[in-house]
């Protein structure tokens, strides 16, 4: 039988590989089978209880001191710099890396429930997360998980009436994006949003937060009036100015002009454009954008490989 650690260092990229590894008993790394401490680690019923079991040892008064006195917080770091070295790992189609990378994005999930369930006042574990994203799976995929006699019971349907027939049996989404549309809207009618805005997390770089104010507002049905926000944005600092002339000659004195602001406005308004046109076109700027870097990285390389063989 094949020891994990020795599937580590070449690809499964037959079934019969995934098989054989999913089969085979889990061990202990070598010289590491008779610490007490990872008891729990052996005797645990599957890979992730396995995940749990060592992050509780390694979290917990006698585990690692720098584990211990981690926060959710201070772990945010992490958790971005794992989800982009995972990113990287798929965009460079490297399979190796993409199963180290993976365990490390599971890694930080499970870390931070883990935080989570010594909190005092408001204390959650990963099961609870896990149950509330089996449900969430569930109660947005209505068109899958309809129940068995759906055609002679309306219960089934009530979740989205408004894509229901005239008999009240849901109907059935007919492509992907017709299923993306009805997700954002289980989404708004869960969390009781106002906006298609709402939820937008404004801590992430300003492009992947244009791409996701292009992408919410193409799939709402009132998106061409909406998209006048675009445009008329440039009009309305203008009109700012012209009401508040004092505010607009403060900024002037601080160094933030009028003319500056401009400028800088017209360098948004391309990038918007083009974030725009590239999700009409189906394309994903951010990715498109890291891929001509990594072509530009390269090349920068390459040339200053050159320039020291000079």
């Amino acid at each position: 039988m094949v020891h994990p650690d020795e599937n580590r260092s070449k690809p499964m990229s037959k079934m019969s590989d995934m098989t054989e590894y999913h089969a085979s008993a889990y061990r202990l790394p070598s010289g590491f089978e008779h610490c007490s401490k990872l008891k729990p680690v052996a005797e645990a019923a599957t890979a992730l209880d396995r995940v749990k079991a060592v992050v509780d040892v390694l979290y917990s008064p006698g585990g690692c001191p720098w584990d211990g006195k981690q926060t959710n917080k201070s772990l945010l770091k992490n958790l971005l710099e794992e989800t982009y070295e995972y990113v990287d790992a798929v965009e460079t189609h490297d399979r190796d890396n993409m199963r180290e990378e993976l365990g490390d994005v599971l890694l930080q999930s499970v870390f931070q429930a883990r935080v989570c369930e010594s909190d005092t006042e408001d204390p959650f574990g990963i099961d609870e997360v896990a149950d509330r994203l089996v449900n969430k799976l569930i109660t947005r995929h209505p068109h899958v998980f309809a129940a068995d006699d759906a055609g002679n019971s309306s219960d089934s349907s009530d979740a989205f009436d408004a894509d229901s027939n005239d008999g009240g049996e849901a109907a059935q989404p007919e492509s992907p994006e017709a299923v993306l549309a009805l997700w954002e809207k289980m989404k708004q009618q869960e969390k009781h949003r106002k906006s298609v805005l709402e939820g937008i997390s404004r801590v992430q770089g300003a492009l992947p937060r244009a791409a996701k104010v292009v992408s919410r507002i193409s799939k709402s049905p009132n998106a061409d009036r909406l998209f006048a926000a675009f445009d008329e944005s440039a009009a309305a600092d203008a009109q700012r100015d012209d009401v508040h002339p004092q505010a607009a000659n403060q900024s002037e004195s601080s160094g933030d002009n009028s003319a500056e602001r401009e400028k800088a406005d017209a360098y948004a308004d391309e990038i918007l454009a083009v974030v725009r046109k590239a999700r009409v076109d189906g394309i994903d700027i951010e990715s498109a954008l890291r891929n001509r870097l990594r072509d530009v990285e390269e090349k920068v390389a390459l040339i200053e490989s050159e320039i020291n063989n000079d």
